[in-house]
């Protein structure tokens, strides 16, 4: 009752002293002054970087293949990763787009070191990647697969028949999720030829040096779809269990986090204001007109968000 009748107490000299109410009134004041700061500052972040690439333009990292970012006979650039960055960067009003092909492997380090302002390459938002760049959210989810010789001669459909089958050998991008995923499904290293780029584990297929090449299933379907029969080769099918747990990789834009807490900040912004734009894209319609070119429908749209993709992983 003591107790009660002090807090009362305590509480009306409080609601009655000008001097406690005038300090009081200051701290809001001062809550809302650092809140406006912050917005502000991030709004200037953005804007700065914002103004640099519509002055100077964006250089970004692919890795030359479909259906993500790849370079066409005329010299243009295409994919559906690429689409997504020239739909939305020509809403920001950044016209000047320069596309750098490079190893899979060489995208995230290339972020990380400065080289490239973006990467549009069909990046699966994985933890340990979240800790080295920005991500957008996702564009896409789906399973892997891999390429085999015309009849796959040696039955092989999933990570565990590599796993299982005597002498057999899975090419894998180096640094590439499907490199995780097989060895999460019991593939141990010495049965895993790592390569650099689509082309070296196609032929390393053609040639026996493996008996499959894996990547996400788009980009398998793509490989059969316009050269299986030329080159000889058919897809393993959709592999969508690793583990005994379902599995689905998420795509997406990449962005670099940048030197010190600033540059971080301004490349946060700007991630943000892409994250804005590509949402309205999604969701009119017109991304999906766009995707289907390559096979994507909208049973292909991401299940979970960015932020838990970097909490949870694969």
């Amino acid at each position: 009752m003591a107790d009660a009748e002090h807090r009362a107490g305590a509480k009306t000299k409080a609601q009655g002293d000008p001097e406690m109410m005038k300090s009081h009134r200051l701290s809001a004041v001062l809550q809302a002054a650092v809140l406006a700061l912050g917005l502000a500052s991030a709004a200037q972040a953005e804007t700065s970087l914002l103004d640099k690439y519509r002055a100077e333009g964006v250089t970004v990292g692919i890795a030359g293949y479909a259906p993500y970012g790849y370079k066409q006979p005329d010299g243009s650039f295409t994919g559906e990763q690429v689409e997504v960055v020239q739909h939305v960067l020509g809403e920001m009003g950044i016209d000047k787009i320069d596309y750098v092909a490079m190893d899979f492997g060489a995208l995230i380090p290339s972020l990380v070191a400065g080289r490239i302002d973006l990467a549009a390459a069909g990046i699966y938002i994985r933890p340990e990647r979240c800790e080295q760049v920005l991500f957008a959210e996702p564009t896409f989810g789906q399973g892997a697969a891999y390429v085999v010789k015309a009849g796959n001669p040696k039955g092989l459909k999933t990570f565990k028949d590599i796993a299982e089958t005597d002498g057999a050998v899975l090419a894998v991008l180096a640094g590439g999720t499907e490199e995780t995923l097989a060895k999460r499904d019991g593939v141990p290293d010495e049965k895993l030829l790592k390569v650099g780029d689509k082309a070296a584990g196609i032929s390393a297929v053609m040639s026996g040096r493996a008996d499959g090449f894996a990547l996400s299933a788009f980009a398998i379907a793509d490989i059969v779809r316009t050269a299986g029969d030329l080159i000889g080769v058919e897809s393993s099918g959709s592999i969508t269990e690793i583990a005994g747990e379902i599995y689905k990789g998420h795509g997406a834009i990449a962005f670099p986090k940048g030197q010190d807490e600033a540059a971080l900040a301004a490349q946060m912004a700007f991630r943000d204001a892409f994250d804005g734009i590509q949402a309205d894209y999604m969701s009119s319609g017109g991304y999906l007109e766009m995707a289907g070119a390559w096979g994507f429908t909208a049973a292909d749209g991401p299940a979970k968000t960015m932020e838990e993709l970097c909490a949870e992983g694969l």
